[in-house]
């Protein structure tokens, strides 16, 4: 989920006590996740991933081709000639996009997923259902105690929810028991500041960027007014919102190495793509004139502060195996 939702979160539960929280913060998380599920979709005006040109500019970061999206990179470099692998698992699966997506490829003959919210779930069965595919069995678990078989996937997915764990050592453990020799896992994670803490030099060139946008760029797209500045959230606002945000993500990749040989690390920036569009992405469509050059220009910019080691990269892709 990243930043959609939780803001929002934040200025209706700051000062509300944890709501429905329980000691881990378990309720909280479902909920956040049951009511996520679903939203996002290309052409959104609010996420910087909605946008299409940005779809395709993380494309080309990742897979060299701007038609070619990571997954089907992965499909094209690590599965050529396996397909369909005998049983796959998505670790935090969401609403079911990626099974559904994958499906068509005739990915899996077996494909388990789930994730810790009930509502999500049920949207998942349902979209299954309505589009016949049998082969995707999902349930309701929480990563931080997960217990997997041993040696039974040929691929594991992490798509946007590794960062939500906490117990990020036992998840890497099982993941790795569960893989067969041969067997592949897959990362599309935020792996930027922990509890979005973000640096003094990101929030520099972010809030540096909104106040050179004319007006009509930082005019809210969900509400009203205009984007004057990109904050710093206080841990305690972010565990206010949803205690399983970011909770451990700047440790994922290095964590990761230690539980896995990392066969692609692959950045992609969202460093200042990410915060600067927040709220305000509809304005850079492909319809508003002007903001599709202004997009990449300063897609270019976080480009090369990333290449130049200036920022670094807050999400990645990762293909690894387990340490035999």
């Amino acid at each position: 989920m990243t930043l959609r939702g939780v803001l929002r979160r934040l200025a209706a539960k700051v000062g509300a006590g944890r709501g429905r929280t329980g000691v881990d913060g378990a309720d909280s998380v479902a909920e956040v996740w049951g009511e996520q599920a679903g939203t996002w979709s290309i052409g959104g005006v609010r996420h910087w991933t909605e946008l299409a040109r940005v779809q395709a500019i993380l494309n080309r970061r990742v897979s060299g081709d701007e038609d070619v999206d990571p997954y089907l990179w992965f499909l094209r470099t690590r599965l050529e000639g396996r397909l369909p692998v005998a049983r796959a698992l998505t670790i935090g699966c969401g609403a079911g996009d990626l099974e559904r997506g994958l499906a068509t490829y005739g990915f899996a003959a077996s494909h388990d997923a789930f994730d810790v919210a009930p509502g999500a779930i049920e949207k998942a069965r349902t979209a299954a259902s309505g589009a016949g595919l049998g082969r995707v069995r999902y349930s309701v678990a929480n990563g931080n105690d997960l217990t997997l078989e041993s040696n039974v996937y040929d691929v594991v997915f992490g798509v946007h929810s590794i960062h939500h764990i906490e117990r990020l050592e036992h998840l890497f453990e099982q993941i790795a028991r569960s893989l067969k020799p041969d067997g592949l896992f897959f990362m599309n994670e935020f792996v930027g500041p922990t509890r979005f803490q973000w640096s003094d030099r990101q929030l520099e060139v972010v809030n540096g960027l909104l106040r050179a946008l004319p007006a009509r760029y930082r005019r809210s797209t969900v509400g009203d007014g205009l984007k004057e500045r990109f904050p710093r959230p206080t841990v305690a606002e972010m565990v206010a919102s949803d205690p399983s945000e970011a909770v451990r993500s700047s440790e994922i990749l290095e964590l990761a190495e230690a539980h896995f040989e990392l066969l692609e690390v692959r950045p992609y920036g969202g460093t200042v793509l990410h915060l600067l569009l927040h709220d305000i992405a509809g304005n850079f469509s492909a319809t508003s004139p002007g903001g599709p050059a202004l997009l990449e220009a300063i897609a270019d910019l976080e480009w090369a502060l990333v290449s130049s080691g200036d920022l670094p990269s807050d999400f990645a892709v990762v293909v690894a195996r387990p340490r035999r």
